[in-house]
């Protein structure tokens, strides 16, 4: 997947305290060694400025949601993501965003305005016991 800089990566295996094979830092020139070294081509944006790959801020908007609902739903298995690092970004293919999960999704966080971010279904069995 080519969705994101070296830098960026270099600073996300860092922020998740993954260390390289000799036990070093991470830095954009050892990102662009590795990617060099496994024959893994360099990111680069879309020409025509439509991201394939999109992360969860930049997805909710596509559809009008909080971004919490979407990562909800992710978490929740209700759409298809990505999540490779705990402390790291969500990452959603723009057209997982057209289906008719992702779509359902977008409709139930309309019709409940008060509470944008939705029910998780865990919330939802938690309130259905108390009542």
């Amino acid at each position: 997947m080519l969705i994101a800089s070296d830098d960026l990566i270099a600073g996300l295996l860092n922020r998740n305290g993954l260390k390289t094979g000799n036990g070093n830092r991470w830095t954009r020139e050892r990102v662009t060694s590795m990617r060099s070294n496994h024959h893994i081509p360099v990111f680069k944006p879309a020409e025509d400025g439509i991201e394939p790959w999109l992360n969860l801020g930049n997805a909710a908007k596509l559809l009008k949601i909080a971004p919490k609902t979407l990562r909800l739903a992710a978490e929740a298995g209700e759409i298809e993501s990505i999540h490779p690092l705990p402390d790291g970004p969500w990452i959603l293919a723009r057209t997982w965003l057209i289906t008719t999960a992702a779509q359902s999704i977008a409709e139930r966080a309309r019709q409940n305005p008060k509470y944008p971010a939705g029910s998780h279904p865990a919330q939802q069995n938690l309130f259905s016991s108390i009542t």
